[in-house]
Parts: C-alpha cells; structure tokens; sequence
C-alpha cells in the first residue's frame, strides 16, 4: 500500500538496485549530474530526490516504478516525462500533481 512507503524504503530499493548493477554512488550520480553526497542522502533515506533525478536514477537502473498503487510507469517512459516536467512552468507541474492526487483519492 502507498501509505507504507517511506524515503528509507525508497532509498534502500534504489541502493539494492545500484549494487545489483555494481555501480558505486559515486558512478550513479555522474551518470545523473548530481553530487554523490546526494546519492548516499537519497538512500539513506534523509532525502527524497526531486521528481527530475527520481526518473533518471529509475531509468538507469532499470526500475519500473509503481506509483500511487495503480499506475506503473516503465523507465523507457522516463525521458518523455523528464522532457514534459522541464518544459512545464510551476503552475503546470502543480496542476499535474493535484491532478494525480485527485486522481488517486477517487479511484
């Protein structure tokens, strides 16, 4: 259930799957563009990764992510979202949000 993911139990799929793929954090994050203090913060679950390098760090590390319980995007997904949330202005990616979270409270 949804209610039951927490920042740690993402950080820790994301660090099963990077050490699946023997990749260091240090590797992650250049293959991302972030600062690898990022990558240890997301999945020592003290931080949650914006939306931008959540896709990124899912797309190379092949993870399907299921979110709010009914839909499953598939990483080969991810660079059309990443392309749609950068050229949307705040109050787009708003509206996109309220959107899913109506979305998920009525179904």
């Amino acid at each position: 259930m949804l209610s039951n993911i927490t920042r740690k139990n993402i950080g820790e799929e994301i660090k099963k799957a990077r050490k699946s793929k023997k990749l260091s954090q240090f590797e992650l994050a250049e293959l991302i563009g972030v600062d690898e203090k990022q990558i240890y913060r997301i999945e020592s679950g003290i931080t949650s990764p914006k939306l931008e390098v959540f896709l990124k760090i899912a797309d190379i590390l092949n993870l399907k992510i299921k979110c709010f319980e009914f839909i499953d995007i598939n990483p080969m997904y991810t660079s059309e979202i990443i392309e749609i949330v950068n050229k949307s202005s705040e109050n787009k990616r708003k509206i996109f949000l309220d959107l899913i979270k109506s979305i998920n409270k009525n179904l």
